[in-house]
């Protein structure tokens, strides 16, 4: 059994793989084709895994819709400095 394991994760894992490259190529219909099979996998080796993946997706938003948010407030701080490293260049 742990070695039917080891391969329906072998093949998950490179469904998914294969979808990002797929992906990142712009085979945006083969690449949903390769992770879609490549998540019926995942799903019918562990589907309380996936059920608890699922139940977690809105804090996953969440924390990514802050982080988000502070690069914002991080990257405006940098746009003032350099206004201002602007106006010192200018005057010397």
């Amino acid at each position: 059994m742990e070695q039917e394991m080891t391969w329906l994760r072998a093949i998950a894992a490179g469904s998914l793989v294969a979808g990002a490259a797929l992906l990142l190529t712009g085979r945006k219909r083969a690449a949903l084709t390769a992770s879609g099979l490549g998540a019926a996998v995942i799903l019918a080796e562990d589907p309380d895994a996936v059920k608890e993946l699922w139940r977690r997706v809105p804090d996953y938003l969440q924390d990514g819709h802050e982080l988000l948010g502070r690069l914002e407030g991080v990257l405006d701080g940098i746009t003032e400095q350099g206004g201002r490293v602007r106006q010192l260049v200018r005057r010397a």
